[in-house]
């Protein structure tokens, strides 16, 4: 294994992108917002961490493409009233890291981990109309209550997560 600069920078950049994944899930849950400063907190992210990795241009290149052409997706499904528009940013940021490699597996992963969350989204909305809401915490009140919201910056963050291993950051172990 190759222990230099460009393996450390891998590391960093896999280990703060799952983080920031992690945290955009957990505040979509307990908000139903991912904020915009934490989508160009990503997004900045990729350059600090993909620069000292030494990608050459068009691998660089490619990695903004997608990222571009994702975000222009994801943004138009916002527009027509399919996707939030925190989900829509955080799309175009996850993909920016994942690159093109990644795409299929982060589109699978994601849409597997939204069905799942979708179903226990329905039960627990079921049982919470059956037996009553819970009394705390408020954000599990909310997300129980709120009929047609989904945090889908949940399934976002499970399927950029199990998407890294298909990336440029992966090798590098």
């Amino acid at each position: 294994m190759n222990l230099g600069p460009d393996t450390f920078a891998a590391g960093a950049g896999l280990l703060a992108f799952s983080g920031a994944m992690i945290w955009a899930g957990i505040g979509d849950v307990r908000t139903f917002l991912i904020t915009n400063k934490l989508n160009t907190l990503i997004a900045a992210g990729f350059l600090v961490f993909a620069l000292p990795m030494g990608l050459d241009l068009n691998d660089l290149a490619a990695h903004i493409g997608i990222g571009l052409l994702t975000t222009t997706i994801a943004l138009a499904m916002f527009l027509v009233g399919v996707y939030g528009g925190g989900d829509a940013k955080l799309t175009g940021a996850a993909a920016l890291w994942l690159g093109p490699t990644a795409m299929m597996p982060f589109i699978l992963y994601t849409a597997i981990a939204g069905g799942v969350l979708v179903v226990a989204l329905i039960l627990g909305r079921l049982l919470a109309r059956r037996f009553g809401l819970p009394k705390n915490p408020r954000w599990a009140r909310r997300l129980l209550r709120k009929s047609g919201a989904v945090p889908y910056g949940v399934a976002l963050g499970v399927g950029a997560i199990l998407a890294t291993p298909y990336t440029l950051w992966f090798p590098h172990f």
